[in-house]
């Protein structure tokens, strides 16, 4: 490595994690400020079981607190895809992302952003 055994691996699941969430947290955010405004979005190792969910392994919904919390290792250890990549793997963290913005938001995917969804 040439980063040395001192510093962090910037390629390692947490900081890919962290990047590939955090991109389409803010584009989310920049595209819906006034719904997302003051919504907290963090990310969580494993699930706590608190707030509610519609896939609970996932994420947990919180609207009382206006939280949303992403769960980092359910989420890259999902099972599933259908090329297993890193691309796949970036696609499947940000699918989760918009689902649970969509589930705080009362609203399906396709009305979150239209068109995004039509080769479906």
């Amino acid at each position: 490595s040439l980063t040395g055994p001192a510093l962090p691996n910037p390629s390692s699941r947490v900081s890919r994690f962290e990047a590939d969430a955090r991109g389409a947290v803010e584009y989310l955010q920049a595209e819906f400020p006034d719904e997302l405004h003051g919504v907290d979005i963090g990310f969580q190792t494993v699930p706590s079981g608190l707030g509610e969910s519609d896939l609970p392994l996932l994420y947990s919904v919180d609207r009382a607190a206006r939280t949303i919390i992403m769960f980092r290792m359910p989420i890259q250890r999902s099972r599933g895809l259908h090329v297993n990549d890193d691309e796949h793997r970036r696609y499947f963290v940000e699918h989760c992302v918009y689902r649970a913005v969509c589930e705080y938001l009362g609203r399906e995917p396709w009305e979150l952003l239209p068109g995004r969804f039509d080769h479906y």
